[in-house]
């Protein structure tokens, strides 16, 4: 049950960062798209940082859920969904590898 938590936890997130970088950030320096990823990445290394959400649910929501859903949303909230969970898988991973890294817990060895 605790997986299932943080998969949704994690998609509403992913969602909340993309609607955030649509609808607030202006559009100048990176365009719509960029600004999607961007705030999606941050959402997504706030929580890695913290350790509450994975990543893994963001990557089956990009390729699994975001092709049937890119026939049943509008344009605009397509590109929220696919947006948001691309930048938050992203950022999610780099914020887990930096607490990782900072507790040293990866090791890593030559052969």
């Amino acid at each position: 049950m605790d997986a299932v938590v943080r998969y949704v936890v994690a998609t509403v997130l992913a969602v909340a960062g993309g609607y955030v970088g649509y609808h607030f950030v202006s559009s100048v320096p990176f365009g719509v798209v960029g600004n999607v990823l961007f705030v999606g990445a941050l959402f997504g290394l706030v929580a890695g940082l913290f350790g509450f959400t994975g990543f893994f649910g963001n990557v089956v929501n990009v390729f699994l859920l975001s092709f049937p859903l890119w026939f049943l949303l509008p344009g605009d909230w397509f590109i929220i969904w696919t947006g948001g969970n691309v930048g938050y898988a992203f950022g999610n991973l780099f914020g887990q590898l930096a607490r990782l890294s900072a507790m040293n817990r990866i090791e890593a060895e030559a052969l």
